[in-house]
């Protein structure tokens, strides 16, 4: 009797692998014969899942996107509005050294945008898409005065909120030393204030 296979754990235990390797050696060091030794298997066994280097890293960011979505989730819960606009941007300014070994598969798949890792792009950019758009949601909900920002005024705060976490996320693979969490957080109150809470922004 053929032995059953279940693509999708494997698929899981090969982003692991890639993630291992990324964070104890770097993302140059991610090969399909590196996963396989990784996993004590044959780099045969791993093309049948994974073709090739660039399907490794999408194959990984996948994986991650999962863990974002339900580690978002827990951490916004029930907040509505303004406070899950907040919450949502104090999450995403937000780092560990796994997050940071994604963050630097991210960075090397938006290098390559037009080459090989075109599909690990398409989970960047879906994910990215989707974020923005939770910033564009909650800042509708922004009041200047006594009305609701207009739809322009929420459009650039979910730019700038926006700019800020993405831009946090390459000096946090850049210069984890120096972009600390307490630094990063403590600049992001002080843009918070002025655009989100303490009356909204200035018509």
């Amino acid at each position: 009797m053929p032995i059953e296979v279940d693509a999708e754990e494997r698929l899981a235990d090969i982003a692991r692998a890639t993630v291992e390797i990324a964070r104890e050696q770097g993302t140059g060091a991610i090969t399909l014969r590196a996963v396989a030794a990784r996993l004590d298997r044959s780099t045969a066994y791993i093309t049948n899942f994974v073709p090739s280097r660039a399907h490794l890293m999408a194959n990984a960011l996948e994986h991650a996107r999962a863990q974002w979505d339900a580690e978002r989730a827990a951490h916004l819960g029930e907040l509505l509005g303004v406070e899950r606009l907040a919450a949502l941007t104090r999450w995403m300014c937000s780092s560990s050294p796994e997050e940071n070994v994604l963050r630097s598969l991210w960075i090397e798949v938006i290098a390559d945008v037009r080459g090989a890792n075109r599909r690990a792009y398409e989970v960047v950019r879906g994910v990215t898409d989707a974020t923005y758009g939770k910033f564009l949601a909650g800042a509708g909900h922004i009041v200047a005065g006594d009305e609701p920002v207009d739809h322009e005024t929420a459009a650039h705060i979910a730019d700038i909120l926006y700019l800020y976490c993405r831009g946090y996320e390459v000096k946090a693979v850049e210069d984890p030393e120096s972009w600390t969490d307490e630094r990063v957080q403590a600049s992001l109150e002080v843009l918070l204030a002025a655009l989100v809470f303490d009356g909204g922004p200035r018509r």
